[in-house]
């Protein structure tokens, strides 16, 4: 495809490629809103799901303490009325939970300091035999007889778990503190039945101590949800997407909720996914016909170029001569009519110059044709070569030609013709062809009053030169209606 051909099919095209560009823009710009709307929409509901969860797990804790502080309660009452130990390891066995599951209602009665006494499960064991000096003793023996003291998670009977000592203050009669009763509360498994009734729900939840570490964590049920429990507050920020924390009234304890990045946006890259899949189908759909529109109008821009090259092929074949490649007598004359119309409009003046080859049938006779067509081809290179590129050369026919000079003057028409006649006859001389040239030549500094009076005053000052022996050039000026011959330079006759 040549540059022709691309501007064409460019303009052709281009109110497509525009029209392609706008609704690709426009399709390309509502997607990108839609999608960063999708992901704010995902970013917000998160946050609301991991409060709303932040805030259920708080309560939950409360509830879960309230219950604990009236079982509590009851054992305190049970210890301090000295009601018999058989009667407390039933009350026990009656709050018992499920068997496999960690003993949330197992009793352990201690001292005024801090010795273990004994448990409800005495089968059991203790994992220390006195807490002296654990905080929520301490708490507990300052602390008045209706309060609860937490204290901090430790590792139960399985290595793997950790529970939070939940104690209550034992009184003698007269008010003196008299050791405490606690039991352990498994907060793992709180979390895990309180994530498990969360059904449709992907964040995660939590119970951290206020100062950071955390007791317990239940993932949801998003692609994270084999990924490690955080071990504090500190790393579950570091970690997720979204965390919302909630104070445990009344404890030193927070629950929260939260969501990484993978289990927020996980929707929304669903989403985002099925939207460009959308987008590039819709775009498609725009660029096919685009395509197809394109690639008709490009063979219709490459069959309709071909058509002018051919046409512009005849053209230039009907005005110019097959053996010397010159302008023949059609493809002069218009060169000639332009020069005339120049002279009209703008009063540009013009030489024309008319030469036979004298001699030329006896060459013809004598070497052949074939001499005679080379001849009249070494001629036209010669005149060729002779002239500018704004002048026209033509053969006129047979062994007449014809040059043409626009902006040539009387005053510099010898100057332009004089040396074209000498190289015409060194041309002939060096093959030893036994021709020469009769040469007319007419500067036209204003227009005659037809255009075929041109041609007939420089056709009759070359057949002057004919007349007069032949092999010579003369000059004439025409202007104002009048034609005024000069004197040329005239060459030596041919022997």
């Amino acid at each position: 495809m040549n540059r022709t051909e691309r501007s064409r099919l460019a303009r052709i095209l281009a109110p497509y490629a525009a029209l392609w560009v706008l609704l690709a823009a426009g399709l390309v710009g509502v997607q990108g809103y839609e999608i960063n709307r999708n992901r704010q929409a995902a970013l917000e509901n998160g946050r609301a799901e991991a409060h709303n969860l932040s805030q259920l797990m708080s309560e939950h804790m409360v509830h879960v303490l309230d219950a604990t502080d009236r079982s509590l309660t009851l054992a305190k009452l049970f210890q301090e009325r000295k009601i018999a130990s058989a009667t407390l390891d039933d009350l026990a066995d009656v709050m018992t939970p499920p068997p496999g599951v960690h003993a949330q209602r197992r009793f352990d009665i201690f001292d005024a300091s801090g010795r273990f006494l004994r448990s409800t499960h005495a089968e059991t064991g203790v994992s220390s035999p006195t807490i002296a000096d654990q905080p929520y003793f301490a708490s507990a023996r300052a602390g008045r007889d209706d309060a609860i003291h937490i204290g901090a998670a430790v590792f139960a009977s399985d290595p793997r778990s950790t529970v939070i000592p939940v104690a209550k203050r034992l009184s003698r009669p007269d008010g003196s503190f008299d050791g405490v009763v606690v039991v352990a509360l498994d907060p793992q498994r709180l979390v895990n039945v309180f994530r498990a009734l969360r059904v449709g729900e992907q964040s995660s939840v939590g119970i951290a101590h206020r100062d950071g570490p955390v007791v317990a964590f239940a993932r949801g049920g998003g692609p994270d949800s084999r990924a490690p429990a955080p071990q504090s507050i500190g790393e579950a920020v570091q970690k997720e997407r979204v965390l919302k924390l909630a104070e445990v009234a009344g404890t030193e304890l927070i629950a929260f909720a939260s969501l990484s990045e993978d289990e927020l946006l996980a929707g929304h890259r669903r989403y985002v996914l099925a939207t460009l899949v959308m987008t590039a189908t819709t775009l498609a759909a725009i660029t096919l016909p685009i395509v197809w529109v394109g690639f008709r109008a490009w063979r219709e821009v490459h069959r309709r170029h071909g058509l002018e090259q051919r046409y512009a092929n005849a053209f230039q074949e009907a005005r110019t001569d097959a053996l010397t490649g010159l302008a023949n007598r059609t493809g002069f004359d218009e060169a000639h009519r332009q020069a005339q119309l120049r002279l009209q409009a703008d009063g540009t003046p013009f030489a024309l110059a008319f030469i036979d080859v004298d001699h030329f049938k006896r060459l013809n006779d004598t070497l052949g044709h074939d001499v005679g067509d080379e001849a009249l081809r070494q001629i036209g290179i010669t005149l060729t070569g002779c002239v500018r590129q704004t002048d026209a050369v033509g053969r006129l026919g047979g062994d007449e030609f014809a040059i043409l000079m626009p902006g040539v003057t009387g005053s510099m028409m010898h100057r332009r013709f004089d040396p074209i006649k000498l190289d015409l006859d060194a041309t002939v001389k060096r093959f030893g062809w036994r021709i020469g040239f009769s040469v007319g030549v007419v500067a036209y500094e204003t227009p005659p009053p037809r255009v075929r009076d041109a041609v007939t005053l420089a056709d009759r000052m070359m057949y002057d030169v004919k007349g007069a022996g032949r092999n010579g050039i003369r000059y004439a000026v025409y202007r104002h209606g009048q034609l005024v011959p000069e004197q040329g330079e005239a060459a030596a006759a041919v022997a």
